[in-house]
């Protein structure tokens, strides 16, 4: 008997037009994003596969190892993150947007800064388009903490202040040697993941019904990211032994933020959908990246990399960047079913990567497997997504160039 596929990808409701009121700036940061994934996943990829036998060591190896991470880091992470943050803060922390010139100003600091910091160019220029780079996103420290001392005074401790501060991490990451894991979880834990901990609230209190963040619970979740950040700051830098004590304070923080956000109840409460399952993966993954840092023994530190690089942040992004693009376009990224397999397709795929970096070989024809999986996936989630964000382009009225 033939199973009609509307039992499996059942239609969406239809998306309501949306009106801007100011102009939209998030497609152009987003695409840089894009275009950034699309290179560092395939060299990620790349990498996997040398590392695991199925292709030959490169020469390079030491190198495709640090532009991988700056890839992923300061260019698809950082654009998606700035992307968000830039336009949405405002609605978020409930200040005042900035004009969008000086912030497509900002993007285009960021892009030039990346381009001259390639090996393609001379040893000097490297130094400038580090210095651009860092000013970039300097400048989104500026423009994130004018935001917050106009917005609402209940939100600065749980989200103006931390959104803001997530920023400074990104502003040193060309510096550092990324290739050390301790270095890059020190920039993923204090930037990105603190950053989608500010998204996920806002996530959790208008899309799930959840719970926001206020008096007490603020306090508690202020203080509890104080010292998780504190401490991984120490043990990336100077003590490595202060790991435990990292990973103890990064658990804490995650399961005071899910029970103060009544995250699980309010996931209870309605139909399981992608946005759910994403915020719901998302948070699997950030709980075994910091419980693994209480076992070093069984997860290494480079598994906890991949673990927050593929099985969190990634996966937000795939899940969180369909559903905003739907809104900001009024079309429809990617059927929300056929999404929600598609991140549980993702989460295998990464946890085989992290298993792999704990000394677990998945053998050559499963590996292939993986790879022909993870690359077809990406490519048609970014085909999606890059439409979408075309649509938002062509949305853009003459009277909302300088809204």
């Amino acid at each position: 008997m033939q199973i009609p596929i509307r039992s499996f990808l059942p239609a969406d409701p239809p998306l309501a037009p949306m009106l801007f009121s100011r102009r939209p700036i998030v497609h152009r940061f987003w695409l840089t994003g894009l275009l950034a994934a699309w290179i560092g996943i395939a060299l990620g990829f790349w990498l996997w596969a040398s590392q695991q036998g199925l292709l030959g060591i490169p020469e390079a190896w030491s190198t495709l190892k640090i532009w991988h991470a700056r890839l992923q880091i300061e260019l698809f992470l950082g654009s998606f993150l700035l992307g968000f943050a830039l336009q949405s803060g405002p609605h978020v922390i409930g200040g005042q947007p900035p004009s969008p010139l000086p912030l497509l100003r900002l993007l285009a600091l960021l892009q030039i800064g990346f381009l001259l910091s390639l090996p393609l160019f001379p040893a000097w220029p490297a130094w400038i388009g580090a210095l651009l780079v860092s000013a970039a996103y300097l400048a989104a420290v500026y423009f994130l903490a004018r935001i917050t001392a106009s917005g609402d005074p209940l939100r600065r401790l749980s989200r103006g202040i931390p959104l803001t501060a997530s920023f400074l991490p990104m502003a040193i990451a060309p510096w550092l040697p990324l290739d050390e894991p301790s270095v890059a979880l020190w920039i993923l834990f204090c930037g990105p993941v603190t950053s989608a901990l500010v998204a996920a609230q806002q996530l959790i209190q208008n899309v799930l019904a959840g719970q926001h963040l206020r008096g007490n619970a603020a306090r508690l979740f202020a203080a509890l990211l104080l010292a998780s950040w504190s401490l991984t700051t120490l043990a990336a830098f100077f003590h490595p032994q202060l790991w435990f004590a990292a990973g103890a304070a990064w658990l804490s923080l995650f399961v005071h933020f899910l029970s103060a956000t009544r995250f699980l109840q309010a996931v209870r409460q309605q139909a399981l959908t992608s946005i759910q399952l994403t915020l719901l993966l998302g948070f699997a993954a950030a709980l075994l990246a910091a419980s693994s840092l209480l076992v070093p023994q069984l997860i290494p530190q480079d598994g906890t990399l991949h673990l927050l690089g593929a099985g969190m942040f990634t996966l937000l992004i795939l899940g969180v960047a369909a559903r905003v693009v739907s809104f900001f376009s009024g079309i429809q990224a990617i059927n929300d079913r056929l999404l929600s397999y598609l991140l549980l397709l993702w989460s295998l795929i990464a946890l085989f990567r992290v298993a792999s970096a704990s000394g677990w070989s998945p053998g050559s024809p499963l590996l292939a497997l993986l790879l022909l999986c993870g690359s077809l996936l990406f490519a048609f989630w970014s085909a999606r997504v890059l439409l979408c964000l075309r649509k938002i382009s062509q949305k853009i009225t003459p009277d909302l160039l300088y809204k």
